[in-house]
């Protein structure tokens, strides 16, 4: 539990509320340190405090709600973040992740008759979680945990960045600025989308190396090095004022550039109108990949287990729950890809 903005995590014990009849108990096997929630915990994204942060959570299933269909004690499932009605307009037209509703729900912990905020809905960096039943999806039993929690947030940002929000065509070319977790499931969503070419941008030799290995054609230190090079995508998955103009002005016209790095609040990128407006090109959001849980995270499933998606590459750490403090350590000095906390 993370008490205010700048404050160490610490291991707690909270009460988590009785199960609603429309909720899961879910008693946690991995969660995954998203750079969002450092963020968080350090008090530049939201001001809600005390918080229980992690939301890259994957586990089993203890309990249902009364209500409940198709659920059950001992199925092994992933949560997703969209936590959304399924009725609004928003929901049926396949953006979930733009439902009101959305990471709105009432947390269901308490500390000495004290609400506690659960982090992004999740509130993964805990024994257990208690979430309504339409939020969690079951996991194939040869999916390993570590790996589908990171599919929870890095892979279905990057995927959906790719097929749900840019909609990348076969033979064209894409900039990727940035290859942590999140841009490098762009690349490999790319690759299955048929880019022909995959160039990325990253100042560290290892994850250019890691960016190479899953599947770019050309990885570069410095956008110097594009040399004015223009891309029909371009995707930003850094969340830095500067990366975010510079990827406005490496589309070609017509062009998708789509904005991933979530970065402080007070952000405010500027750019050129007279010369963006005839150039046609496209600014396009991207939270968690828009994705649409119960039809996408099925279709990563496979995909891993045919061998197309290589996410076991994403997970370069993996460290206990009581040395949480460590595994927060590892992610804020960008040691790795993505460090998983097991349980």
């Amino acid at each position: 539990m993370c008490d205010a903005a700048g404050s160490p995590m610490r291991i707690q014990d909270i009460d988590i509320a009785s199960l609603r009849p429309d909720e899961v108990r879910v008693k946690v096997e991995a969660t995954g340190v998203c750079h969002t929630d450092i963020s968080w915990a350090g008090g530049a994204l939201f001001p809600r405090f005390p918080v229980v942060l992690g939301h890259e959570t994957a586990g089993v299933v203890d309990a249902v709600g009364a209500d409940v269909v198709g659920l059950g004690p001992g199925d092994r499932v992933i949560i997703a973040l969209s936590q959304s009605c399924g009725h609004c307009r928003f929901c049926e037209r396949g953006t979930p992740m733009l439902c009101d509703k959305s990471g709105k729900g009432r947390s269901r912990l308490s500390l000495n008759g004290q609400p506690v905020h659960q982090g992004f809905g999740v509130g993964g960096f805990a024994e257990h979680l208690v979430i309504e039943a339409n939020s969690v999806i079951k996991l194939p039993d040869d999916v390993p945990s570590a790996v589908a929690a990171v599919m929870g947030c890095a892979v279905s940002t990057g995927l959906g960045a790719v097929f749900n929000v840019a909609g990348v065509e076969f033979g064209t070319s894409v900039l990727v600025l940035g290859a942590g977790a999140v841009g490098l499931s762009v690349v490999m969503g790319a690759r299955l989308a048929g880019a022909h070419d995959i160039v990325v941008v990253d100042p560290s030799p290892e994850r250019r190396s890691h960016a190479r290995d899953l599947g770019a054609t050309r990885v570069l230190a410095d956008t110097a090095a594009l040399d004015g090079e223009l891309f029909p995508f371009v995707f930003e998955a850094v969340g830095r004022k500067d990366t975010m103009e510079f990827a406005i002005t490496a589309g070609e016209r017509g062009g998708a550039i789509t904005l991933i790095g979530a970065p402080p609040p007070e952000v405010e990128i500027s750019f050129n109108a007279l010369e963006f407006v005839p150039s046609q090109r496209r600014i396009l959001g991207c939270q968690t990949g828009n994705v649409r849980p119960h039809v996408d995270f099925p279709r990563y499933f496979d995909l891993y287990r045919a061998g197309r998606l290589p996410l076991d590459a994403l997970v370069t750490n993996t460290v206990p729950f009581d040395e949480l403090a460590d595994g927060l350590t590892n992610a804020e000095m960008l040691r790795g890809l993505r460090t998983v906390i097991t349980f």
